[in-house]
C-alpha cells in the first residue's frame, strides 16, 4: 500500500510538472489599460476635471485579447516610431502619451476628420470613424450580474496534452491498485 501511495505521489508531481510546463503565455497585460487613462490624465486633462475611465484592451486592439499584431489604428499610431509604445513594455504608456498629446491636434487615427484627443475626450473612439466609435473608448459593457471581460480559455490541442497526461496518470494509477 505503502508503494502505491509513492506512485500515485509520483504521478501527481509529474501531472503538475507538466500543466506547469506547458502554461501559455498571457496575450495581454492588465497593466495598459491603467496606465493609459493616468497618462491621459496627466497629459491631456478634460476640460470638466474629470478623470479619464480606465478603457478595455480594444482601446488599442483589435479585439479584447490584445497582444502584437492586434493593434488597431490608434494602437498603430500609438506605436509608430516617433511616438514610442513599445509592445510588452507598460511603463513605455506614459513617455508614449507625453509625446502624443504634443502632437495631438495633428492625429486623427481613424480619418473621421476629428481629431483623436477630441474623440477620447468625448468618449469615442479614435479608432472608430464616425457614429460606429461613439461612446466606444470606454464602453459600459457588463453581461449579467457584474461580468466583466477575460481572456477566453485556449481552444488549441496544446491545452488537452495536460488533461491527457492526468488521465492516463490516474488510470495507470487505477489499473495498478485493481492489480494488487
Amino acid at each position: 500500500m505503502a508503494e502505491f501511495s509513492k506512485i500515485r505521489a509520483s504521478l501527481v508531481g509529474a501531472a503538475l510538472l507538466v500543466v506547469c510546463s506547458l502554461a501559455r503565455p498571457a496575450h495581454a497585460s492588465s497593466d495598459y489599460p491603467p496606465a493609459l487613462a493616468a497618462a491621459l490624465d496627466k497629459y491631456a486633462p478634460k476640460t470638466d476635471g474629470t478623470s479619464y475611465c480606465v478603457p478595455l484592451c480594444t482601446a488599442c486592439h483589435k479585439t479584447t485579447q490584445g497582444g502584437p499584431g492586434n493593434t488597431n489604428v490608434f494602437g498603430a499610431t500609438l506605436e509608430r516610431s516617433d511616438i514610442g509604445l513599445v509592445p510588452g513594455d507598460a511603463s513605455r504608456v506614459d513617455p508614449a502619451i507625453a509625446k502624443w498629446a504634443a502632437i495631438m491636434p495633428a492625429i486623427d487615427s481613424d480619418g473621421d476628420g476629428v481629431s483623436d484627443i477630441d474623440e477620447i475626450m468625448a468618449g469615442d473612439s479614435p479608432s472608430v470613424a464616425g457614429p460606429a466609435g461613439d461612446g466606444q473608448f470606454c464602453p459600459d459593457t457588463t453581461y449579467g450580474c457584474g461580468a466583466h471581460i477575460a481572456t477566453r480559455p485556449p481552444t488549441d490541442g496544446l491545452s488537452l496534452i495536460p488533461i491527457a497526461f492526468v488521465a492516463a496518470g490516474l488510470f495507470a494509477a487505477r489499473r495498478r491498485k485493481r492489480k494488487h
